[in-house]
């Protein structure tokens, strides 16, 4: 196994102040008690409200939350383990909740001010996470794609949601073992919402970039930094969000979803950036999670500023064009496959730009939506990651170095414990 000294080491900035072969998937009981239900949840215990029940308020503007998907590793080969139960049953914390396979579960943060209450909540929770793990025989690991085991041999956990979306899925939803980092950000009021999206959208890719954490899959490099992406999008509703151009154009469109049989709320959207009714936030899902807890909490930081920045402009009085979904679409691509390497299209004045430089640039406007000194330090983190590269190429190195996947793994697992301990 490798050690922490064998891990690339990056610079540092301070923190912020104050495989077997393929079975059909098992379908295993995770009961609903307290410990797995999400709080604050409408009665029947669902993930969403009405849409035109919406929840959207200027009460906490840009106040975030975050969500970080994470598998659960054998402690003794390193491979996917469903063992979500008995973790939840020992935590009883709502903000521990499982996932679609019992190999994964999610973290979620209350609403926070800002990427200092972030970085608390989340190394508190993992921590909490890793320690019950260890009690049966697991670890935890926070990357995109696992390395080398079958998504196809994971259990799905049996909730009903799950079921759901196994029956209407199929074969898709069975390669879903990826875990993605969602950043939610408090809106005032929902048609704002919709243009902080397309003010949004043109950065996704870099920020896509920033944050790909998945070059292996099957037990082979794909060619990729962000396999997550790829494999997500064989679901349906995944990808760029359409231009609504309104909040009731928006609920429209959901209702007669609805009202097909289609989906049955909102919550069945899973598009790279999307409007949160029940929350009254916009949800960026376009993520890979980050092994490193203190990266997430910085890239968290520097969303709520850009969005903050928007607002502002926003609230000025100006109004964002629908973004080009062609062009995006393409930095997507580009941004999934190459990661912070790739040459993107420059959306607002065409020609090539790095992604690196993207980055930057988006970096700039977040300044002027930084409220504090915890915000200036995730700027300041989110820079030093441009010149210390992802934790796909931290991988990516280490294979070419000659670890072995299950190495990588154990790295993973040791960056993700770091900062929890």
């Amino acid at each position: 196994m490798t050690t922490p000294e064998a891990l690339p080491t990056p610079d540092r900035t301070a923190p912020p102040p104050t495989g077997a072969a393929v079975r059909q998937p098992v379908i295993a009981v995770v009961p609903e008690s307290p410990a797995t239900a999400r709080a604050p949840d409408p009665p029947a215990g669902t993930k969403s409200v009405p849409v035109r029940a919406h929840r959207f308020t200027p009460d906490g503007e840009y106040s975030i939350g975050v969500e970080e998907e994470l598998m659960l590793v054998d402690a003794r080969d390193l491979t996917l383990a469903a063992g979500v139960e008995p973790i939840l049953r020992d935590l009883r914390d709502t903000r521990i909740k499982p996932e679609l396979m019992q190999c994964q579960l999610e973290l979620a943060t209350s609403p926070c001010d800002g990427p200092a209450d972030v970085l608390t909540e989340l190394t508190t929770l993992r921590a909490r996470t890793i320690s019950a793990a260890r009690a049966h025989g697991m670890r935890v690991a926070a990357v995109g794609t696992h390395p080398f085991s079958l998504a196809e041999a994971q259990p799905i956990t049996a909730r009903h949601r799950y079921r759901e979306l196994v029956a209407a899925l199929r074969y898709p939803v069975r390669r879903e073992a990826c875990c993605g980092m969602h950043v939610h950000v408090a809106i005032a009021d929902p048609d704002k919402a919709l243009q902080m999206i397309e003010a949004l959208l043109p950065d996704l890719p870099a920020l896509l970039a920033l944050s790909a954490s998945s070059p292996f899959w099957r037990g082979e490099p794909t060619g990729l930094q962000s396999t997550r992406t790829v494999v997500f999008q064989s679901l349906p509703r995944t990808g760029l969000p359409p231009a609504f151009g309104s909040y009731d154009r928006y609920a429209d469109d959901v209702e007669r979803l609805e009202q097909a049989g289609a989906i049955q709320d909102h919550s069945y959207l899973w598009w790279d950036i999307r409007p949160h009714p029940r929350f009254g936030t916009i949800e960026l899902r376009c993520l890979d999670v980050q092994p490193r807890v203190v990266d997430s909490a910085a890239i968290a930081g520097v969303i709520q500023a850009l969005v903050r920045h928007y607002g502002r402009r926003y609230d000025a009085g100006e109004r964002f064009r629908a973004a080009s979904r062609l062009l995006v679409s393409e930095n997507r691509w580009l941004a999934a496959r190459h990661g912070l390497h790739a040459r993107l299209v420059d959306v607002g004045g065409g020609g090539p730009i790095p992604a690196r430089e993207a980055v930057r640039s988006l970096l700039e406007r977040a300044c002027t939506g930084v409220p504090d000194a915890a915000g200036a330090w995730a700027i300041g983190h989110v820079s030093a990651m441009l010149r210390t590269g992802t934790a796909a190429d931290r991988q990516l190195l280490m294979e070419r170095r000659g670890a072995s996947f299950e190495d990588i793994v154990d790295a993973l697992a040791i960056e993700t414990a770091a900062t929890a301990a």
